[in-house]
């Protein structure tokens, strides 16, 4: 029951099927005497960078990087303001709140629902399962008609687990709707990017972001590999310059930083350390297994033991309102040094509520 790109522009929303986007100036016309945007003729110059005139629109150079980096066609991707400028547009594409909902599988990235609500969207929750995993087979008995979209996240935040593939693959095989796999964490996982499923699969649709592996959480840059069909309607609906030149730029150089691979091995190699601690550690029970740049344990007191941490300017978060995950904390791989006192600290709180 694959979903043909037929059935998929139907759940494309009607006025978005037929809008005609904001015509800028700046989407053919790059180099020349430049007399039809009233910009400043003036050159201006920022760190390196000239800022008297608009951007491009279509990120040819970014995009062109980006699919060259992925190994997709640059019609296959568009990046945003960060992921949460993607979410934005797949809510704004494929969501009508008259007749619309989405699911997500949680406990999972709390963003998802933010949206949801912000476009007055219903949210159907699925859970996954005590493991964490999503169950496929279960997701197809239960999901409502009227839901469009799902949200998976994989790896997962806050559970830190890579999801199932072949889950994944079941549920694009077998429902006729969009499939959304959010990939924020991936370079962390040492899996298979799912984005190699897109010729297989016309309603999948991948997140991810420059904000974690990348380093680069202030540039405020994601993006999205999708069927050209769909990444033709994100363009329709975006703000025509919604990325600033310098972002565009910055992308291209992080896609070929020589020091990414150096600093995920190091907060590997760090995860895996830290994760030891915290197994030492009378009074954390559980430690979970991790795919990306964090850890998410299980301790009693939380409120109190996060308070504290805070209080010597060490913050972590507290994830125990989730359902699934009382008593959690979720912990980022820091530096060395960040790590040590961390774990340092936590011991000595936790030995401190357990004598009291």
């Amino acid at each position: 029951m694959t979903a043909d790109r037929q059935q998929l522009r139907r759940l494309v929303r009607p006025n978005i099927r037929n809008l005609e986007p904001y015509s800028c100036a700046r989407e053919t016309v790059q180099k020349g005497i430049l007399l039809d945007a009233n910009e400043s003729p003036y050159p201006l110059r920022r760190h390196g960078t000239l800022v008297n005139r608009y951007p491009d629109p279509y990120q040819r150079e970014l995009r062109g990087a980006l699919a060259e980096n992925l190994g997709v066609d640059p019609g296959n991707v568009l990046a945003g303001s960060g992921s949460d400028e993607t979410l934005d547009w797949i809510f704004k594409v494929f969501c009508d709140s008259r007749k619309d909902s989405v699911a997500v599988a949680h406990p999972t990235y709390g963003m998802y629902q933010v949206m949801a609500r912000i476009f007055d969207v219903p949210v159907f929750e699925f859970e996954l399962n005590q493991d964490f995993e999503f169950e496929s087979d279960r997701f197809l008995r239960v999901v409502p008609d009227n839901v469009n979209v799902l949200f998976l996240c994989s790896p997962n935040n806050p559970t830190g687990n890579l999801l199932n593939r072949d889950e994944i693959r079941n549920v694009l095989s077998n429902w006729d709707r969009i499939v959304i796999v959010d990939e924020a964490y991936l370079e962390f996982s040492g899996g298979e990017s799912m984005l190699h499923e897109l010729n297989e699969f016309p309603n999948l649709i991948v997140m991810r972001t420059f904000s974690k592996a990348f380093g680069r959480a202030g540039l405020r840059l994601g993006y999205v590999i999708a069927d050209p069909v769909f990444i033709d309607y994100f363009v329709r609906v975006k703000a025509p310059y919604n990325l600033n030149t310098m972002t565009q730029l910055e992308g291209v150089e992080a896609l070929s930083s020589p020091e990414q691979g150096g600093r995920i091995e190091q907060i590997l190699n760090e995860r895996e350390r830290v994760m030891k601690g915290l197994k030492s550690i009378p009074g954390v029970s559980a430690v979970f297994p991790s795919d990306a740049n964090f850890l998410l344990f299980r301790t009693s007191g939380t409120e109190a033991v996060c308070g504290k941490l805070l209080s010597e300017g060490i913050v972590v978060r507290n994830r125990s309102s989730l359902p699934g995950l009382k008593g959690c904390i979720r912990v980022t791989i820091g530096t060395a040094e960040e790590n040590s006192l961390f774990l340092e600290r936590l011991r000595h709180h936790l030995e401190a509520q357990n004598d009291g």
